[in-house]
């Protein structure tokens, strides 16, 4: 079986692969079975960012709403976007 995939991921696969002293099938087969693949497309996140901290606020404090029992449901939300913006759908 062939899969092709584009050179920036075939990279960071060879990379990580490399990192963990695996080959690239090994690795590959490791990520497949243990459904960690997900871990090619992570993007490279820069932690010192102030758009991250402002990100990551957002984040907890409406987890945080959430919580409380705080928010909409879904369906409304998006029927008051909708509407906001003159979509009908």
């Amino acid at each position: 079986m062939t899969i092709t995939i584009s050179p920036e991921v075939e990279a960071k696969a060879r990379e990580k692969a490399a990192a963990e002293g695996l080959s690239v099938e090994a690795y590959v087969e490791q990520l497949i079975l243990g459904d960690g693949w997900v871990e090619l497309y992570e993007p490279e996140v820069d932690k010192s960012d102030p758009e991250f901290a402002e990100i990551q606020a957002a984040v907890n404090e409406g987890l945080e709403e959430a919580e409380r029992g705080e928010g909409q449901p879904i369906e409304e939300f998006f029927a008051e976007f909708r509407a906001k913006r003159g979509l009908s759908r």
